[in-house]
């Protein structure tokens, strides 16, 4: 089957990343290989998967029918925010993977979501993804329709995110983190703060200040990989138990998602769906 896509200006990025996002219910697994074996054209030539798209091209991406790869049913505990026929809303748990891995493929998101649609014909599509140390709400896509809207908001940022943090220090003010973030394979963290690198707008809001730590507030304004944990550590206020970011330690990664909100696929009426972090102790 062929997709055809118009580039949009929000949509600018490499045809990687344009294809994750326009085609979610296909695994990345299955875009990277089939783009590095040529299945994309931008404007009528092939292009490599790291191709830097723009406003105006016109993409076609040829790909079968992805084979389903084998995700076991497991009887593990949800917590359910909301649920209709087209999406879930769940609050991940600290330490779980949202989706199989070649090295683990047990006790994820995806393993607990096919338990809990058990005899029905569903596959989880997760539109955005959460760290497995990162707590909080999670959207889920149970059809490739609902999948495909909300690709289309992330893309076009008409997703609202909303993150509570304890980071190191005390932070009084709130102010806007306007750091380009890049990455360069072979250094660790290879994601960091680069004058290269795209453009991505952090909020914070400081909630409440303590002796050493601050609990605040963030909004991602754009989606970068661990965008707030390395704009945290930026500004000299990194998470704490962020080791890979330099934050003090920490029983595990400070970092909760508190709130999403988008249209619902079907309807287009708007939501916002919440786990406030004020049951949480981050140490």
């Amino acid at each position: 089957m062929t997709y055809q896509f118009v580039v949009t200006a929000a949509a600018q990025a490499s045809v990687k990343q344009f294809l994750f996002r326009h085609l979610p219910a296909f695994s990345r697994f299955a875009l990277r290989q089939a783009a590095a074996g040529g299945a994309c054209r931008v404007d009528g030539e092939a292009v490599p998967a790291s191709y830097r798209l723009k406003a105006g091209q016109v993409v076609e991406f040829t790909l079968d029918p992805e084979p389903q790869r084998t995700i076991l049913a497991e009887d593990l505990p949800l917590d359910i925010l909301y649920e209709d026929d087209s999406l879930i809303v769940l609050n991940k748990p600290f330490g779980m993977l949202v989706h199989p891995t070649s090295r683990e493929r047990h006790g994820t998101v995806a393993n607990a979501l096919l338990g809990h649609w058990r005899g029905e014909n569903r596959r989880p599509t997760f539109p955005h993804r959460l760290d497995r140390d990162t707590s909080g709400v999670l959207l889920v896509a149970k059809d490739p329709g609902a999948a495909t809207s909300l690709a289309l908001q992330f893309e076009n940022r008409e997703v609202h995110k909303q993150y509570a943090a304890l980071v190191e220090g005390q932070v009084t003010e709130p102010c806007e983190i306007n750091a380009p973030i890049g990455r360069v394979g072979g250094e660790t963290p290879p994601w960091q703060v680069r004058p290269e690198g795209r453009p991505s707008l952090s909020r914070l809001r400081p909630v409440t200040v303590n002796a050493g730590t601050t609990l605040v507030s963030l909004e991602p304004v754009t989606g970068r990989t661990n965008q707030l944990r390395i704009h945290c550590a930026s500004i000299g206020h990194p998470i704490l138990g962020d080791r890979l970011y330099g934050g003090p330690p920490a029983s595990r990664l400070c970092l909760h998602a508190e709130q999403i909100g988008f249209r619902h696929p079907k309807s287009a009426l708007r939501m916002n769906v919440a786990a406030p972090a004020t049951h949480i102790t981050f140490q």
